[in-house]
């Protein structure tokens, strides 16, 4: 795998010769060596006669331009990965769009930690230039065998606190911490937490962000108080029943996703629990119906379109430039407030 980056490094290399002798730039040397765009025959001639000379045995200009890359994009193998998370459809779908801008080729792979996952061989058999690890699981020995094959990889909504462990993703970690914060800001005291599955590192992001705040605010940390599940809503319905039978002096519930709201939305509901009224709901990722919920919902904001030009760009300098040992990065959240959280003092 190390021979096949490497040999797009000298790539590149010769396209900015070429440019430099037939002065034009690189990207029009690029494009004419791969039949794109209108040139003049001159321009044209001139360009493929330098590019000749710059040809060794075997290889083609195609080739020899190096442009589009073979990016595996590993997503979680269950079956209701897409289904019950618009947030994550969107954000593959943004993902998508930024590679096909840059003229990348990606390939979503399913993964699962059990048994024979087809991304092990993926990874393994096919010329994967760089893989971006979606939604990573906890304790994945993908990650080791990326790092074997000398494959770069990224990961992003969830990460690893691990050096060594390239990330670019949103402070998870510190969004759920604000949540805890704000609701304690409010007089609440009691606060139940609706989690996604254990084995999502996003989740245990947003655990390990929420112990923070209890932990800083000296708020006793129970165990108990946490349902965790699916990202979807019939969690959501089903887990806040539990929580609010298991202990009604509850008055606050953080949900790690707006999904999971929704469906607690109509558990509380048939409860005849108000919102905000009895108990003040918040919700993670501020989906575009949030906001027309009855009542709307606060929630934490990520700036989803702002993440993939990022990924595709470091991903893209982790290929070709061999200097890099770590890249970490974390974006911005932002606490939504509106009317689904109120004061414990102002409850009616």
């Amino acid at each position: 795998m190390q021979k096949f980056s490497r040999g797009r490094e000298g790539a590149h290399m010769k396209l900015k010769e070429i440019a430099k002798k037939a002065n034009v730039s690189i990207s029009t040397v690029s494009r004419i060596i791969n039949n794109q765009g209108n040139f003049s025959e001159e321009t044209r001639r001139k360009v493929l006669e330098i590019a000749n000379e710059h040809l060794t045995p075997g290889v083609t200009p195609s080739k020899l331009a190096g442009i589009p890359y073979q990016i595996a994009v590993i997503v979680p193998g269950h079956h209701d990965f897409f289904d019950n998370d618009p947030s994550t459809s969107a954000d593959l779908n943004h993902l998508k769009e930024e590679f096909e801008a840059y003229g990348h080729h990606i390939h979503i792979v399913k993964h699962s930690p059990e048994g024979q996952s087809p991304a092990y061989k993926y990874v393994t058999e096919e010329k994967v230039d760089a893989a971006l690890v979606f939604d990573p699981l906890v304790n994945d020995k993908l990650l080791e065998e990326l790092e074997r094959l000398g494959i770069p990889y990224l990961l992003t909504n969830g990460r690893t606190y691990k050096s060594g462990h390239n990330y670019i993703d949103y402070d998870n970690r510190k969004g759920a911490y604000e949540v805890i914060r704000y609701l304690h800001g409010l007089g609440h005291r009691k606060i139940g937490i609706i989690a996604g599955p254990k084995n999502h590192l996003v989740n245990v992001n947003r655990l390990d962000g929420c112990k923070d705040a209890f932990r800083d605010l000296k708020l006793p940390w129970l165990d108990s108080a946490v349902a965790m599940g699916a990202f979807d809503p019939s969690h959501g319905y089903e887990a806040v029943k539990q929580l609010m039978r298991q202990d009604p002096a509850i008055t606050a519930i953080f949900t790690f996703n707006d999904i999971i709201a929704f469906g607690a939305v109509k558990g509380l509901a048939e409860m005849n629990i108000r919102i905000p009224g009895d108990v003040s709901l918040v919700g993670f990722d501020d989906v575009k119906l949030s906001e027309f919920m009855v009542p709307p919902l606060t929630t934490v904001r990520r700036f989803r379109y702002d993440i993939s030009s990022l990924i595709v760009k470091v991903l893209v300098e982790l290929i070709a430039n061999k200097n890099i040992s770590e890249v970490q990065i974390s974006l911005k959240t932002e606490l939504i407030e509106r009317e689904s959280c109120a004061s414990v003092a102002n409850r009616t």
